[in-house]
């Protein structure tokens, strides 16, 4: 009798370490990514359990004593083949636990392999513009992606997803980022596990610099403005830095190059023109330029206007008064003075110096001066040997004169003393140069 209880006891004992847990899938196939639905049952003693595929992929599960429930996705890694188990556990320590076979219909890929994410360019500083590009993502049931960093902050939510399977979305570095390699991930929406990973490096940022072409000029010039390290679309420019901006330029890669025209009412002297991000006022750069001081005197008061070629140089004094005005060239050199009444006029050449009063008109002398002095010395011989009476053969052989075709000057009478009988008087017409031609000398 005392064997009966204690063999009972054993087979109870005994039914409840062969009491068996199961697992129930909804599905005992599938690629990479499958959402697995997971029934327990026969959890009698469990607090808390987890799923697992392959041992790996760890996923909580609900517990509801005799019973756990929850899903796992298949992990992008999983190769293609039978050999994978889903298995659930309790997390007490207590050695409930069951599996249950899945096969992998498709796969072998890594999560780079098979969903990708490029970015274009990988690198950049603050204020890059970064185009992303995903592939792969068709069997994402939300058929949307969330972009963030990893270990970082979330970038975009439920961006959509072509029926391809592919993605694109358009990112700004943000202002501040510190420089590192940052990681980008584009996970399907309530399937984290179907991702794809992207690094970016951000670079420290150059500082913008802007340049000038030329670097002075006069009010309304106009300028070639260069700037590079512009982190914005688009900068102003300011004039001393004040406002409003006088021109604008398109930033592309964070450069630009432009012309911009100097202010009308810029003062002559020092000032500086700076670039400015429209966007971000900190950003920015200046770079000197000198307004030149010919607006007012050269060419207008001073050089080229009432100074140089106005009243001084080329107005009252050179040029106006006084060269070529009143002094030289006019009342002076060519008016007055110099070949006005003075040099050709009353004084040389006119009144003073050039026979003015001193020649009695009777004759044209033609040709250069130099051929006239030439004319007066023959007709001086030719008068002299005429008083000697020479003959026409002797005058033929010793005069020789050659007309060239010119405007007559003047009127030649050669003059002889008192008491002395009168000379011969020559009358020299011009003509067109009949070539060469003889003075007959004829006695009375």
């Amino acid at each position: 009798m005392s064997v009966g209880p204690y063999v009972s006891t054993s087979l109870a004992a005994v039914g409840t370490q062969l009491k068996v847990e199961e697992l129930t899938l909804s599905t005992h196939e599938g690629p990479p990514g499958t959402p697995v639905s997971v029934t327990g049952t026969g959890f009698d003693v469990c607090d808390q359990a987890t799923l697992t595929f392959d041992g790996q992929h760890a996923t909580p599960a609900t517990v509801h004593v005799p019973e756990i429930s929850g899903t796992i996705v298949v992990p992008q890694d999983a190769t293609a083949g039978p050999n994978h188990t889903i298995e659930a556990a309790c997390d007490s320590g207590n050695a409930y636990q069951a599996e249950a076979a899945f096969t992998v219909t498709s796969g072998g890929t890594t999560p780079a392999e098979h969903q990708t994410l490029t970015l274009d360019p990988d690198h950049g500083s603050v204020g890059t513009p970064i185009d992303v590009q995903g592939t792969g993502f068709a069997q994402c049931s939300a058929k949307t992606v969330d972009l963030y960093v990893v270990d970082g902050p979330a970038i975009a939510s439920a961006i959509p997803v072509a029926e391809n399977g592919d993605f694109s979305y358009k990112e700004v570095v943000p202002d501040p980022t510190p420089p590192r390699t940052y990681t980008f991930r584009a996970a399907c929406t309530g399937e984290p596990d179907i991702y794809a990973d992207a690094d970016l490096v951000v670079e420290s940022p150059a500082p913008p610099v802007l340049t000038l072409d030329p670097e002075q000029g006069a009010t309304n010039a106009t300028l070639k403005a260069d700037g590079s390290g512009f982190r914005c679309p688009e900068v102003d420019f300011r004039w001393d830095g004040g406002e409003p901006p006088f021109g604008s330029a398109a930033v592309e890669s964070g450069s630009f190059t432009t012309e911009i025209t100097v202010p009308a009412d810029a003062e002559p002297g020092e000032h500086t023109v700076r670039a400015v991000c429209a966007a971000y006022p900190e950003q920015y750069d200046e770079s000197p330029f000198t307004v030149t001081d010919n607006g007012t005197d050269n060419g207008g008061t001073t050089n080229g206007g009432t100074g140089n070629g106005g009243t001084d140089n080329g107005g009252t004094t050179n040029g106006g008064t006084d060269n070529g005005g009143t002094q030289n060239g006019g009342t002076g050199n060519g008016g007055t003075t110099n070949g006005g009444t003075g040099n050709g006029g009353t004084g040389n050449g006119g009144t003073t110096g050039g026979g003015g009063d001193r020649s009695a008109a009777v004759g044209w002398v033609v040709g250069p001066a130099s051929l006239g002095a030439a004319l007066i010395l023959a007709l001086a011989a030719a008068v002299y040997f005429g008083r000697l009476h020479r003959g026409p053969r002797w005058v033929r052989g010793h005069v020789r004169a050659t007309l060239r075709p010119a405007t007559a000057t003047a009127d030649v009478t050669e003059l002889h003393p008192s008491g002395e009988p009168p000379t011969r008087t020559v009358r020299l017409d011009p003509h067109a140069d009949p070539g060469s031609a003889a003075i007959e000398d004829v006695d009375r």
